[in-house]
């Protein structure tokens, strides 16, 4: 059964293990892959990516679970373009489907770039340009051919990371527009997003290199229809999104 809007006020941490490398698609200099930056030169998480990464999550889980999702990231064959508003999949009901917003009028959930901060969560700020690369280090490489177990002739390449082991504080604010009731006490969408969040362990690319490891920090309370509300107990309920035994 649908029901009406869900109104959300979350933030949360992302906590990496290693360096991170957000590519921009731009070299600079010798460098032929420079990792994203902020207008203060700082590094920074592009909310794109982010959602992107964390709806990749939710997309495996909600599979694994047994739910009929449609066939993301082409937008010709995603719920907005190929069913009703009210027989979208879990996925677009929690995510998002292009071109819904436009049509409906209504403005779903809002990824806020996530910003470096310290330790407590501040955020960082006020640093010059020279204060800025401190953040980040190069490195040279040499490219690999996996069949042939052995290194590339004139395939040397110099990437841009950030220093290891940095914060971010990100957010997400908004409105699930649509939400499905469960047996449980929160939507559907609600419970998915936060699992989806959990599940979060990289960001960027050079994953094989060991690079954009991570941990996602959810608080323990959040703002849910302006009510307090217990973070633990939105993820306790994953197990009423199982519908495995329902075939």
């Amino acid at each position: 059964m649908t029901t009406s809007r869900t109104k959300i006020d979350l933030h949360f941490n992302i906590v990496l293990n290693g360096a991170m490398a957000v590519g921009s698609g731009f070299r600079r200099g010798q460098i032929q892959r420079t990792v994203a930056r902020g207008l203060d030169g700082l590094p920074y998480l592009p909310a794109s990516t982010l959602k992107g990464r964390v709806r990749d999550a939710a997309e495996r889980l909600a599979q694994n679970l047994g739910h009929d999702i449609c066939e993301g990231p082409n937008p010709h064959r995603m719920c907005g373009a190929t069913r009703p508003a009210a027989q979208f999949c879990l996925i677009c009901r929690a995510f998002g489907s292009p071109g819904v917003s436009a049509m409906s009028g209504q403005t779903g959930l809002l990824w806020r770039d996530a910003k470096l901060c310290d330790s407590q969560g501040k955020l960082i700020s006020g640093v010059n340009r020279q204060e800025a690369e401190a953040y980040y280090y190069a490195r040279t490489q040499v490219q690999l051919s996996r069949p042939r177990a052995t290194v590339l002739e004139k395939h040397l390449f110099t990437s841009e990371n950030t220093l290891e082991d940095l914060r971010f504080s990100a957010s997400i604010r908004g409105w699930l527009t649509q939400t499905t009731t469960m047996a449980g006490q929160f939507p559907a969408e609600l419970v998915l997003l936060f699992s989806g969040l959990k599940l979060l362990n990289f960001v960027g690319g050079g994953k094989s290199r060991g690079l954009g490891f991570c941990a996602v920090e959810l608080p323990d309370h959040f703002e849910l229809d302006n009510r307090n509300v217990q973070t633990a107990a939105v993820i306790s309920e994953i197990i009423h999104l199982d519908r495995r035994k329902e075939s």
